[in-house]
């Protein structure tokens, strides 16, 4: 079948393969990541959680200034928790 094959115009071949080319760039192009070589020391601030302590509690004492679901959520997706109750003795991470 291509043995009677025959390139008629070479100029059509290359701009085929740079149209081919530049759809593929410009579709993998957005979702490439670059990796940093900077050391981050992040340091969380660690706590036991008592009887009777809630999120809003905790938000209260160790996020003054801030909103106070903002800060939950976040404390939620630190520790991936399921949700926002607390357990007596559960250790939790701060941000």
């Amino acid at each position: 079948m291509f043995s009677s094959y025959r390139l008629e115009s070479p100029r059509k071949l290359i701009r085929a393969l740079v149209a081919v080319v530049a759809v593929l760039v410009a579709t993998i192009a957005p979702f490439s990541a670059t990796a940093s070589a900077e050391k981050v020391d992040v340091q969380f601030e660690y706590i036991t959680v008592n009887s009777g302590d809630s999120m809003w509690d905790l938000a209260e004492y160790y996020a003054s200034g801030q909103d106070p679901r903002d800060w939950i959520a976040d404390v939620v997706n630190l520790n991936g928790l399921e949700s926002s109750s607390l357990v007596a003795g559960q250790q939790i991470a701060l941000p």
